[in-house]
């Protein structure tokens, strides 16, 4: 279930960018598993963490250069980066 919520919740930051911007200004996981909270998207910072590990492992460094906050580097895994 917390990868499903994941996964639809990346789906909505995606489609939505209010909440990329919401996402982009995120400090910590906490931040983001919380305002997914408050979406109706329920996962834990572990399953956030290891989904963002994962698909980081596949973007290139000149990619990553680009993200000027941890926020901003979790858009590149979500796909919503603009």
């Amino acid at each position: 279930m917390s990868e499903s919520a994941l996964v639809a919740f990346a789906s909505l930051v995606q489609s939505d960018s209010q909440v990329r911007e919401q996402v982009r200004g995120a400090a910590t996981p906490k931040h983001v598993v919380d305002l997914a909270s408050e979406k109706g998207h329920e996962f834990t910072q572990a399953t956030l963490m290891k989904m963002q590990a994962d698909k980081m492992k596949h973007l290139h460094d000149d990619h990553l250069n680009g993200a000027t906050s941890w926020g901003e580097a979790l858009l590149l895994c979500f796909g919503g980066h603009s």
